[in-house]
């Protein structure tokens, strides 16, 4: 659907009672879309919302506040504009496509495709409207004062004031009481220190770039020992059994399950965390969290992990670099090591035969 169908749907939908969150100026859908554009009504008229209660962290790690939001899937407002690849790379697939998202204060999150588009109901949130959750130890707050514990949508929560609260909420005794601004990006599976972007004043969807050179004959019988690694500066060295056989040993045992064949069968993997083996290739400096990891096949097949998948994910649930499946090492047809996403529901982001290791940061790129 084009610009002028989305006016037109919204529109209507208004008149149905069904219009999605009122325009937000200054939030700019950018990058590897059908259309570019603002984050206005019509990108969420009559799009499901959802409800979920979060955790907020600062920046520094610090306790902010515990919400209950309202919005919608990212998912849902991206696929109503179409995520579109800009530049021919020799990939038809978008898995190696991901997600920034900007705050007006400089605050940034990066989301790989699949986090966003194979999540489900858990995948990251567009929050328009929000409250704090208010312990029910909590005295009667004063009639006719501000009130954070409802629902309150843009516009509502910019004009709020909270100077009363302070007495209480002042000195160490409480937390400071904070109730973030305009629209917001929460990402409720991430776990303790979640993404999270204030004022979002920036959407893009990016496209890594680098042409796929597939080695399709090779697909079945090919063999890579050593995959490439290469750092964010684009120097490269090789992944060697001796500094693999340095990392701390992992399994994961799963009944696999893909888009396309449906059922593969029970697999139990062994082998390495891939964040631990690649960490040391990060800059000094560099925030784990914005930073992307592109895995490629002998054949072609490449997928996108973020770095919040890869370095920061919960105990278990980030992606392995495997050696062994059911007991018995990787062979030809399958290379050395094969890339297995431990919190995917489906199998589509597993690599076999890999051959490259890519690391990416978003600071600078763009």
């Amino acid at each position: 659907m084009n610009k002028v169908g989305f006016v037109l749907l919204a529109w209507i939908l208004a008149g149905a009672g069904l219009a999605g969150a009122p325009a937000a100026p200054g939030v700019a859908l950018r990058g590897c879309l059908a259309q570019e554009g603002p984050l206005d009504a019509a990108a969420t008229a009559g799009l499901p919302a959802i409800r979920r209660l979060v955790k907020v962290l600062a920046e520094d790690g610090a306790y902010r506040c515990a919400m209950e939001v309202e919005g919608f899937a990212l998912r849902d407002v991206l696929e109503r504009i179409g995520v579109q690849k800009q530049v021919e790379d020799g990939f038809d697939r978008p898995l190696d496509v991901f997600v920034t998202v900007t705050g007006h204060t400089g605050q940034r999150a990066l989301l790989s495709y699949s986090e966003i588009f194979l999540a489900g109901d858990g995948g990251p949130l567009l929050v328009h409207r929000a409250r704090l959750i208010l312990p029910h130890k909590h005295d009667p707050l004063e009639p006719g004062g501000p009130d954070p514990t409802v629902l309150l949508d843009l516009e509502a929560r910019s004009g709020l004031d909270l100077a009363s609260c302070a007495a209480c909420h002042a000195g160490g005794k409480l937390p400071a009481l904070s109730l973030p601004k305009g629209w917001m990006l929460v990402v409720p599976q991430d776990g303790f220190r979640p993404r999270f972007v204030e004022e979002v004043a920036e959407i893009a969807v990016r496209q890594v770039g680098t042409p796929v050179k597939p080695d399709k004959a090779a697909a079945h019988t090919g063999f890579v020992g050593e995959p490439a690694l290469v750092r964010p500066d684009g120097t490269r060295q090789p992944l060697t059994r001796k500094a693999f056989a340095r990392s701390r040993r992992t399994a994961w045992k799963d009944a696999t399950f893909g888009m396309g064949m449906g059922f593969h069968g029970i697999r139990a993997w062994e082998g390495a965390d891939l964040g631990a083996l690649l960490r040391p290739l990060l800059p000094k400096g560099a925030d784990p969290r914005l930073a992307w990891v592109v895995v490629t096949a002998l054949d072609g097949y490449r997928v996108l992990y973020s770095g919040a998948e890869v370095f920061t994910a919960p105990e278990g649930r980030g992606v392995m670099l495997a050696d062994r499946i059911n007991g018995a090492p990787l062979g030809t047809g399958s290379g050395r090591y094969h890339a297995v996403p431990r919190a995917d529901f489906f199998v589509d982001r597993d690599v076999f035969l890999v051959k490259e290791i890519r690391i990416g940061l978003a600071q600078g790129a763009f």
